[in-house]
């Protein structure tokens, strides 16, 4: 990891971008994009959720994954009108969809079901990445997303927003610790941002998420490493800090000021 001298005590600040590599559609082309799904599923506690990929959670029955286009592990599961509908896949009851649709107007839809491996819930999410080359990656990437991300909030927050959607909003933070100078961060939402101060070799690590882009409200998953970024070493959790534009959000230890200085829509990918 690179080290820049700076006028302050800080002695490193930067961007890291974890990203899941995805090279090629399920059909084998690189071109266009998926339609964005609308979903709503009051039996899986989501008023409506949003993305090019939607999946929706049943404590029982598992994850149930859509999308308007092929996609690996998938397979066709109707027509996505804009009304209620019913999803029906083997080894499992059928899904009845208060709502299904796209701006696009009718779109077909593929479907699969994956069952949860640790944690548990209700709730739905959305997400943008558009293109995998192996089921395996996308269910790594989606099981990563709701049970390590979604599924961990802090409970009000879910409550408050049981939809979550992860795309490729951009997201600037801005990170204040006494006696030194503020630390900006920027990156994707989802991707890890680090930094170090000159007291110490532990390197802090911060992943923030969108919770409500109106209001540029985020939740920062905080966590840190006290060897090499890249090291396989564990990288233990600290906390979650919820901030919005109005309202900085604070670490007790080490004792931290994080705020948002804006969040922007970047190329989509």
């Amino acid at each position: 990891m690179m080290s820049t001298r700076l006028p302050t005590r800080i002695i490193l600040a930067s961007v890291i971008a974890v990203g899941w590599a995805a090279t090629h559609r399920a059909d084998g082309s690189d071109a266009g994009q998926r339609p964005e799904l609308v979903v709503a599923d009051a039996a899986s506690g989501c008023p409506s959720v949003e993305g090019a990929f939607v999946a929706l959670l049943d404590e029982h029955r598992g994850i149930l994954l859509l999308s308007a286009a092929p996609f690996p592990g998938g397979r066709v599961v109707g027509d996505a009108r804009g009304s209620s509908m019913t999803v029906s896949l083997p080894g499992t009851s059928p899904w009845v969809l208060d709502r299904a649709g796209s701006r696009e107007g009718q779109v077909p839809l593929w479907g699969a079901r994956y069952p949860f491996l640790a944690q548990r819930g209700s709730g739905c999410v959305g997400f943008d990445k558009q293109r995998w080359s192996a089921e395996g990656d996308l269910v790594t990437y989606l099981r990563w997303l709701i049970e390590e991300i979604y599924l961990d909030l802090p409970p009000l927050e879910r409550s408050r927003r049981p939809d979550f959607r992860l795309s490729d909003r951009q997201v600037s933070l801005r990170v204040e610790r006494s006696g030194y100078g503020a630390i900006r961060l920027t990156g994707k939402e989802g991707s890890t941002l680090a930094c170090r101060w000159a007291d110490s070799e532990r390197i802090y690590l911060f992943m923030p998420f969108v919770l409500d882009a109106p209001n540029e409200r985020l939740a920062v998953k905080l966590s840190y490493t006290d060897g090499e970024y890249f090291s396989t070493a564990d990288k233990p959790a600290l906390d979650w800090v919820v901030v919005s534009l109005d309202q900085p959000g604070t670490l007790a230890d080490p004792p931290l000021t994080i705020s948002v200085e804006g969040i922007s829509r970047s190329s989509s990918e």
